[in-house]
């Protein structure tokens, strides 16, 4: 027997790909059908155009160390583009928008517990190389939801609920791991290949035996180290062909209270607290994918009626420059800073 649909693989792989030696045969008992049908299908899904844009571990950078930030940039409009591609070629950049408003230019930034540099120079060196006429730095400090997981059922072509995390949210602690673990977490962050032993290949780049692999990946789960091991989606092939990051203006008293409400709303995938400043006040940051404008203008509405917000900025995207994952521990990052010097 075969799934309805693909979007019920697509559901399943989004939430989690099993951490065994053949996950794909696993996923075929889940969804009872035949394991060749889940390897045609993905390898179908997983083109280089198709839906499926990664498989891999999603890490939390901060448990290892990583200062991180979301960088708002203003740049002479006519070279955007240039500065685009400058601040993308930056290993620690893992998604690089331009955007309406005055600023212009967004991307987030990490940078590792060994960088020489640091993440205030090294956002200062890439305003600098774009010819910023200003920049701000916008460090969370709180998360109420990180959630990518897109339903292709819903008629909205919005973002599951889920993935919700309120309070502080963040380790107390560094973890400090060492060379095994450290070449685990490169491997697992590998694109899964579309085969019946895919993370033998993985294995083989960490210099490990695959049972060791899937140890280490089973204990980074439970350490929180990684999040779900799982598949994500482009967002305009999932049909959310809209998106708009919107900045509110939150009272501190009133801000956990509204972030754990737009955390609840099926049309938002991010939210975060990030520090105002005098001249921009915007504090509460939410992420909204919709199917056009008209979808997202709901869903701010929706937002002002749930929470009371009004004063806010609306930043659409207008053109994506960078969407990749951060690969932790690379010898990128020393390379680019040894360049810029």
């Amino acid at each position: 027997m075969a799934p309805s649909s693909d979007n019920e693989l697509l559901a399943l792989v989004q939430r989690s790909v099993p951490l065994v030696r053949e996950p794909f045969a696993s996923i075929a008992t889940q969804l009872d059908c035949d394991e060749q049908f889940v390897l045609d299908r993905l390898g179908f899904l997983h083109g280089p155009a198709a839906i499926i844009r990664e498989i891999s571990g999603i890490f939390d950078v901060r448990a290892f160390g990583y200062a991180q930030a979301l960088a708002a940039v203003q740049v002479d409009p006519d070279g955007l583009d240039a500065a685009g591609q400058i601040v993308s070629a930056h290993p620690g950049v893992s998604h690089c928008y331009g955007r309406g408003g005055d600023y212009n230019l967004w991307f987030t930034l990490a940078v590792s517990p060994q960088s020489t540099l640091g993440l205030c120079k090294t956002a200062e060196i890439l305003a600098g190389r774009t010819g910023a006429k200003k920049y701000r730095l916008l460090p969370a400090l709180r998360r109420y939801k990180l959630s990518t997981q897109f339903d292709l059922e819903s008629s909205a072509g919005g973002v599951k609920v889920g993935g919700n995390v309120a309070g502080p949210s963040y380790p107390a602690q560094t973890a400090r791991p060492g060379d095994c673990e450290i070449r685990a977490i490169r491997a697992l962050q590998i694109d899964l290949p579309i085969r019946r032993d895919p993370f033998t290949a993985l294995a083989r780049e960490a210099g490990m035996g695959i049972d060791d692999l899937l140890v280490q990946a089973a204990d980074f789960l439970a350490s929180g180290w990684m999040r779900p091991y799982a598949a994500v989606l482009r967002h305009r092939a999932a049909g959310a062909a809209a998106n708009v990051l919107v900045a509110w203006q939150a009272a501190p008293a009133q801000a956990d209270a509204a972030g754990a409400k737009c955390a609840q709303l099926p049309s938002v995938s991010h939210c975060y607290l990030r520090p105002g400043a005098a001249d921009w006040p915007y504090n509460l940051y939410t992420m909204i994918h919709g199917r056009n404008r008209q979808d997202c203008q709901l869903a701010i509405d929706e937002i002002e009626a749930v929470t009371g917000l009004r004063q806010r900025v609306e930043l659409w995207t207008e053109k994506e420059y960078k969407k990749q994952r951060v690969r932790l521990f690379s010898r990128e990052e020393s390379d680019w800073e040894a360049a810029v010097k």
